[in-house]
């Protein structure tokens, strides 16, 4: 059996809020991926960890489907017992948790060392480092069988990594004020040690130094 033919982009599925990148095809039916999030792994019942999660979708897609065709020419193989596979069953592999009529999907993650509100940087850190996304990509596609494989895992975990980029900064940045704020915090409780029962403008006062460790922290960066 040939393999299938292996496109340098990637191509998404069609009728999706959300885009999937297109990893594997079996006829008209498709195996996408994309990035889905991050937590903290107290809401999975392991304290101390964090857990980085996708979600793959299978789903039929013709017009794809027919682009496809064109492209690979005579690499294309079509196996007429493929035609009308149900979306659960292209993927034996895998165990979808939603499945309808025009859709089936489960979330792929895994679980990693280190709380995600005390060790932000660590955690992001070694997403990043070791490539975790990367590994979710080759997970995913050993469960859709190499042979039904189209996409260069190169390509869908940097992918991937741009999707996913944007909300590691965010928790970055949220770390980044917790930080700032409990600094300011505990500046606000020895300036105002004395001034029990005294009426004043506490909040703005905090909202100050707030705003110059921010201010002193950005010009430290600047040296």
């Amino acid at each position: 059996m040939k393999m299938p033919a292996t496109f340098p982009r990637l191509y998404f599925l069609s009728g999706s809020t959300s885009s999937y990148a297109v990893i594997a095809r079996r006829r008209n039916v498709f195996l996408g991926v994309r990035f889905a999030g991050l937590m903290d792994g107290s809401q999975l019942g392991v304290p101390g960890k964090s857990y980085l999660y996708v979600r793959l979708r299978s789903a039929r897609d013709e017009m794809l489907a027919t682009e496809l065709d064109q492209k690979a020419g005579t690499n294309n193989i079509v196996h007429l017992s493929d035609q009308h596979l149900p979306l659960a069953d292209a993927w034996p592999a895998i165990t979808f948790e939603k499945i309808d009529a025009t859709r089936a999907s489960m979330v792929l993650g895994m679980i990693i060392a280190g709380s995600l509100p005390d060790k932000t940087h660590e955690v992001i850190g070694r997403i990043k480092e070791n490539d975790l996304l990367h590994k979710l990509v080759d997970h995913a596609m050993a469960l859709a069988g190499a042979v039904n494989c189209i996409a260069k895992p190169d390509i869908v975990a940097g992918w991937l990594a741009s999707q996913a980029n944007p909300e590691l900064e965010d928790f970055l940045k949220k770390k980044h004020q917790l930080v700032l704020l409990a600094m300011a915090q505990k500046a606000f409780k020895q300036a105002t040690a004395d001034q029990l029962e005294a009426p004043g403008p506490h909040l703005q006062q905090l909202q100050l130094i707030y705003s110059k460790l921010e201010q002193a922290q950005t010009d430290s960066q600047k040296d």
